[in-house]
């Protein structure tokens, strides 16, 4: 059994009503498609930046944090849907899916065995999001956010920005809307959109067509430098 597409759930997305009903709502869109669903850090994330700030924390400790706000944040998702159940593992994930359920993974406990990522807010559960994609061997990674996907220019500066619906993965960094190392771990995955998880139509027209408004990221030519999961299991998941 394969997973065909990663949908990271943003964490800007867990201030508005329906989120259960989204995720509800994927599960019966995708198909015949096996999805795996990434969480955010939502709330969670936010205090822990909060109390770095307050208490100076490291940032190594900081990061472990935030990692377990993802868990959180995907524990309140699992709440809130109905067809949703957590996976800490792939094991457990593959074991969600052939019971007709949408996987949630909640990250810690295979990133505490196996950490790839520098410890620094530079980066977040969009390139968790994308180093999870690649490890499984996904076709497409779905960024669902609160925004239609990425600005020529910071829309809360310039509320004229244009949407910008290609952008290549080299040229990434330039904008705001994802973290700055999520280009660095985009590897190997043929398809990357980021769209607006606030809009369920546009989640809808994704899964049945792989094209909305939004973003698509372009990846052309990029190879992964690790082979994808085989049975047996990876330490990095």
């Amino acid at each position: 059994m394969k997973i065909d597409v990663v949908i990271k759930v943003g964490g800007s997305l867990g201030r508005s009503r329906g989120l259960g009903k989204l995720l509800d709502s994927i599960a019966r869109w995708k198909g015949a498609t096996n999805v795996l669903v990434i969480p955010g850090g939502g709330v969670f994330a936010d205090l822990v930046r909060a109390e770095y700030r307050r208490l100076r924390l490291t940032e190594s400790a900081a990061h472990r944090m935030a990692i377990l706000a993802m868990d959180q944040y995907g524990l309140e998702l699992c709440d809130l849907a109905s067809q949703a159940a957590p996976a800490s593992s792939l094991n457990q994930v593959m074991e969600v899916i052939r019971c007709g359920q949408l996987p949630v993974y909640l990250p810690s406990r295979s990133l505490a065995r196996h950490d790839p990522f520098a410890h620094s807010w530079g980066v977040t559960s969009d390139s968790i999001a994308a180093y999870i994609a690649g490890r499984v061997g996904a076709d497409a990674l779905l960024l669902l956010k609160h925004v239609d996907g990425i600005f020529a220019r910071d829309p809360k500066v310039d509320p004229f920005a244009p949407l910008l619906p290609r952008v290549a993965r080299s040229r990434l960094p330039r904008y705001s809307g994802v973290d700055r190392e999520f280009a660095r771990w985009l590897n190997g995955i043929g398809c990357c959109w980021i769209i607006n998880g606030a809009r369920p139509t546009r989640v809808k027209e994704w899964l049945e067509c792989r094209r909305t408004v939004g973003t698509c990221v372009v990846t052309r030519g990029t190879k992964s430098p690790h082979p994808p999961f085989t049975k047996g299991g990876h330490r990095g998941i």
